[in-house]
């Protein structure tokens, strides 16, 4: 068969409601094909290459739908189709993190799945045509409706974001997974947009690795490096030790126990090697990955990643995230797209790696939703684990990416951002520090304020033995040493590890703030 569409449109496919999306694909060069989907028709012509491309819609809701392909002699009929709301889940580890990780996995289970929510998942690819060299279609590559069956697969952020708007809205949703654990951002840019917005450092870097590169070694290398190759991303007993949460030491214990030395083994040589191939290189997987799903209709992205942008150059990374924001907008030639992310998580070090460089990449991550348009930030200040970098409470994180789709993409009166330390003013016996978007009123979960810092110069207060309360958007805290006009300088979560538990009336954590 000639007639071939994009891999996205396929049976069990979520298409984009009330907009006109794009359909394309490749035929015989210079047939006709058309197109018929809710009594609409619509025709394009291939070029002298075979490839074609059609607008199609605006479609409306729908839960089942027929859609129809023909070419000359050739058809293809796509069945149990919906139309809803498609959204993109991109980043590293903590948005690939699948439901078999969660630590509400056995619940949601139970409950039976979803069938609104459906999950496209992009295979792992890391050059584009690693896709025909290896089978990647038994677990990637296909719709995967939401079933008690399927559901350890799906990435628990995006599951747990689709499940809230299917049951405020009730409508179809969508994911296209798009995402690699360990990946920095540049990896998801363009060479020229990685240039224009300070990522030179990781050009550099690259370059100097691959100085003196063979190709022909590195290809063999490469090929022959079962890490090369992510045809089934849960089918790694060491993954799973990695994700269910073992320390360093019990990750060691167990894989000697599996038969597996340490001892005699490198890292390095179980990791692909970096070059033209490797999944990491500065804009690679734009070009393996994102550029095969764009410009596939969508309502919004979800973005979960900076972990490992962490790790080397944090301070390019508040003109580096905008700049992947603008270059994601430019592919789907939408300046408006929605791009909702997450911040990271708290976290004082991983098998010996401190989390250092953390805060930089909040704080670039604020920045990105302070002054970029039509972007939202969920805050996650509470809910980290100090020795591993994947928490394991994924409800919260969909949760308040919903509420900030509920507001900034349906456009309805709620409260999604989070509190925001604003004032403070000292009195004898008392500080009163007074919070942005409290909603009704601020409130503490325990019996202290975790996370909260206090400065009296240099000399830093001890907060946990004062006596806090709350009085609507402020919270107050009582010594004796407090008087009237006295200088302080309060900062809240803005070390590598914390454990915020001052909420506002949403059951948003305050964000890392100072003054």
């Amino acid at each position: 068969m000639i007639l071939q569409p994009a891999l996205m449109f396929q049976d069990g496919m979520v298409l984009q409601r009330d907009r006109e999306i794009p359909v394309w694909g490749n035929a015989v060069p210079c047939e006709s094909v058309t197109l018929t989907l809710q009594e609409k028709t619509y025709e394009a012509r291939a070029d002298a290459e075979g490839k074609w491309r059609m607008l199609c819609g605006p479609f409306h809701l729908s839960f089942s739908e027929k859609m129809v392909l023909s070419s000359g002699e050739e058809t293809i009929t796509f069945s149990d189709v919906m139309v809803g709301d498609v959204y993109l889940a991109g980043g590293q580890s903590n948005m690939e993190f699948h439901m078999r990780y969660d630590a509400n996995m056995t619940e949601e289970a139970a409950a039976g799945g979803n069938p609104m929510i459906r999950l496209f998942d992009y295979p792992r690819v890391s050059y584009a045509e690693q896709i025909h060299q290896a089978d990647y279609s038994k677990q990637y590559g296909f719709w995967r409706r939401c079933t008690p069956e399927n559901l350890e697969r799906f990435p628990a952020v995006a599951y747990y974001f689709a499940k809230e708007l299917t049951r405020i809205y009730q409508i179809p949703v969508g994911i296209l997974g798009c995402n690699w654990g360990a990946t920095r951002a540049c990896a998801w840019m363009p060479e020229d947009e990685i240039r224009a917005c300070g990522g030179q450092p990781w050009l550099d870097d690259y370059a100097r690795e691959t100085e003196k590169l063979d190709p022909a070694v590195y290809d063999r290398r490469f090929m022959e490096n079962p890490g090369s190759w992510k045809t089934d991303l849960l089918a790694s007993p060491i993954t799973d030790l990695m994700m269910f949460g073992c320390t360093q030491a019990e990750l060691g214990q167990k894989m000697m126990e599996m038969g597996v030395d340490l001892s005699q083994i490198s890292i390095a040589d179980m990791l692909p090697p970096m070059g033209p191939k490797h999944e990491n290189r500065p804009s690679g997987l734009y070009h393996a990955m994102l550029e095969q799903l764009a410009p596939y209709g969508l309502r919004g992205v979800l973005w979960y990643q900076g972990e490992a942008d962490a790790d080397a150059h944090p301070e390019v990374y508040q003109t580096l995230f905008p700049g992947l924001i603008r270059s994601w907008r430019k592919l789907w030639q939408d300046d408006t797209l929605p791009f909702l992310f997450v911040q990271l998580a708290p976290l004082e070090e991983m098998f010996g790696n401190p989390a250092t460089n953390f805060p930089v990449i909040r704080a670039a991550q604020q920045h990105a939703a302070d002054t970029v348009p039509f972007t939202g930030m969920a805050v996650t200040t509470d809910i980290g684990m100090r020795h591993d970098i994947h928490p394991k409470e994924k409800k919260p994180v969909g949760q308040r990416l919903a509420l900030l789709a509920e507001r900034l993409i349906y456009e309805e009166n709620v409260l999604c951002e989070a509190p925001v330390l604003q004032e403070c003013q000292t009195e004898n016996g008392r500080v009163v520090l007074r919070f942005a978007n409290a909603g009704e009123g601020l409130a503490i979960k325990g019996t202290c304020v975790n996370g909260l810092r206090l400065y009296d110069g240099k000399t830093e207060l001890h907060v946990q033995e004062m006596r806090a309360e709350v009085q609507g958007d402020s919270l107050i805290l009582y010594a004796d040493a407090f008087r009237k006009g006295m200088l302080l300088h309060p900062a809240i979560a803005m070390t590598p590890w914390h454990q915020v538990n001052l909420y506002n009336s949403a059951g948003i954590p305050v964000r890392p703030c100072e003054l």
